[in-house]
């Protein structure tokens, strides 16, 4: 399923696409969400920062990445395996938008910019940038 224009327009998420990501060119504040066997490869989950921001994290082919916990139709989305859609991208399984991994665009759409959070790594655990 790809993205369909006429839904896109119904976008909640409408930013500018050039908008810099969570924590990036400034100082970075990170939490722990979690041990990296916690997400799995090819899967993703939502999780909900000290804030009580939900944040997706994706495991996709194990490149770890986290976007708004939102999805572009304005619903959180759900624990569902990852659709892979040409290597940065995957697709919403409740709208089939897709979503470009590194910037947050809906390509159908691209004033429809979701949050993407800079993640790392350490000691086994996961840490995703406070926004």
């Amino acid at each position: 399923m790809r993205c369909d224009k006429e839904q896109a327009g119904r976008c909640a998420m409408r930013r500018t696409p050039d908008a810099p990501a969570v924590g990036r060119g400034m100082e970075m504040d990170f939490v722990r969400v979690g041990p990296v066997e916690a997400f799995p490869e090819n899967t993703c989950r939502v999780v909900t920062l000290d804030s009580g921001e939900p944040v997706l994290v994706i495991n996709l082919e194990g490149d770890l990445h986290a976007l708004e916990g939102r999805c572009p139709g304005g619903h959180e989305f759900a624990n569902a395996p990852v659709v892979e859609s040409e290597g940065t991208r995957v697709l919403c399984p409740s709208h089939g938008w897709e979503i470009d991994l590194q910037h947050g665009i809906c390509l159908a759409d691209p004033e429809c910019v979701l949050k993407v959070y800079d993640v790392r790594v350490e000691n086994g655990e996961l840490l995703i940038a406070r926004s």
